[in-house]
């Protein structure tokens, strides 16, 4: 029997119950927690690109981490990772994600750093999560001997790890039944009159619908301003890049490593390769992201990752990451991450005090009824998706939240505390 949940952008069905702009993890998660809250509901998914998963996916280390120290961050994950370590039970049989469950360290190269560590543990600890250590100087030199003897501390979290984000994608869309999935779908505009949604237009056709979801990630922004309204949200470049060799004492079985701010980190991949990344500074922030994210790769990216971290760990040349093998065949990579931009604390004075926020919006938005968003997920979106999707089907299906504590995803929430941009608690 042929499977009619991919069709072509000329087969899109005049009605749905839901339409999803956007075939990353959020809108490939959303689709798949709608149909398992309201099976039969009609829902057409949209992907501008020629395969799913094309977006910000591309660009990630494909990491998932249980350490968050905001509480709605912490369920949310804990949640997706029990779908990622339970495939067969959320996503059905036969389903592997590629997990490796190797844990994330964290590590610090002074005294204060290592005070931090302490302080982050005994917050994680208080809100639940007490697999998280705190890692002294010696115990960090007996685990890791590979790694520095600079390091004075670290934060480990042992349940973290990372996956394969295509197969996850793939069977979040495999996983739905009455899902219509369309990609190569060019120029979608949301149809709204009265303050309601009514669908989508496309290149191919409209589709007529009480309810739309907008997971769109960098293109969100301008397919709300060509509706005549303003995302909150911002985008960042973000570049990684893989490389086939890695040094012989950095064992395949290591955890991620994420060092002291600016916070590059890396992790084993493949047999003998590695994978890097962070937010590489002196790229504003961006309302109208250059398609492709290509014409933000920087060339020096792969050498200046490699050095500062050989810098932060105290490598010499040949030594550790500052070997030259590293930048021997690279594979170099861009995406983009988006942030909501509306988060703020507020000041004695009244005033108010942006900060970076790490939560994603996952709410209605209030100037169209019917319109729903999944956005801003901050780089986390893959990590965050099997839960971020079932925070949206019960906003769509007007169903309570399967958790009180994500309510601080919504649109007008603008401070949760212990939320703040970065890989530790700030």
């Amino acid at each position: 029997m042929t499977d009619r949940r991919f069709i072509a952008a000329q087969e899109l069905p005049a009605t749905a119950d839901v339409v999803i702009i956007g075939g990353g993890p959020a809108g490939t998660a959303a689709a798949w927690a709608l149909e398992r809250a309201a099976p039969g509901t009609r829902i057409v998914l949209l992907e501008q690109s020629s395969s799913l998963a094309a977006g910000a996916s591309l660009a990630s280390l494909e990491n998932f981490r249980t350490c968050w120290p905001a509480l709605c961050l912490a369920r949310l994950m804990a949640r997706s990772v029990q779908v990622f370590l339970n495939p067969a039970d959320w996503l059905g049989e036969g389903v592997n994600l590629g997990v490796k469950q190797q844990g994330y360290l964290y590590v610090a190269f002074t005294a204060d750093g290592a005070a931090a560590f302490r302080r982050d543990v005994a917050h994680l600890h208080n809100i639940g999560l007490t697999h998280v250590e705190y890692l002294d100087a010696d115990t960090v030199a007996a685990r890791y001997p590979w790694l520095s003897q600079r390091i004075t501390a670290a934060k480990f979290d042992p349940l973290a790890g990372w996956l394969d984000s295509h197969a996850l994608v793939y069977a979040l869309a495999n996983a739905t039944r009455s899902t219509r999935i369309a990609l190569n779908v060019a120029d979608t505009r949301l149809s709204i009159e009265g303050g309601r949604v009514t669908g989508v237009t496309t290149a191919a056709g409209r589709i007529a619908a009480p309810a739309v979801i907008l997971a769109a990630g960098a293109q969100s922004r301008q397919i709300g301003r060509a509706a005549g309204f303003d995302l909150p949200i911002v985008v960042r470049p973000r570049q990684s890049f893989t490389t086939p060799w890695r040094h012989p004492a950095f064992p395949e079985d290591a955890p991620c490593v994420i060092s002291a701010a600016p916070f590059p980190h890396v992790r084993p991949e493949a047999r003998a390769g590695a994978i890097f990344g962070w937010e590489y500074g002196g790229v504003p922030a961006l309302e109208t992201p250059t398609q492709p994210a290509d014409a933000y790769k920087d060339p020096r990216f792969p050498s200046i990752t490699l050095s500062l971290m050989a810098r932060q760990f105290g490598h010499v040349p040949g030594d550790g990451f500052a070997d030259p093998r590293y930048l021997r065949g690279v594979a170099h990579r861009a995406g983009y991450y988006v942030y909501r931009d509306n988060a703020f604390l507020s000041q004695a004075d009244g005033t108010r005090q942006p900060y970076k926020s790490e939560r994603a919006i996952l709410d209605g938005w209030p100037e169209v009824d019917g319109l729903f968003l999944s956005i801003g997920h901050a780089g986390h979106g893959i990590m965050a998706a099997p839960a971020a999707g079932e925070i949206l089907a019960a906003k769509v299906l007007r169903r309570a939240l399967p958790d009180p504590a994500y309510a601080d995803f919504g649109l007008d929430v603008p401070y949760v505390e212990h939320d703040a941009g970065g890989l530790g608690l700030h």
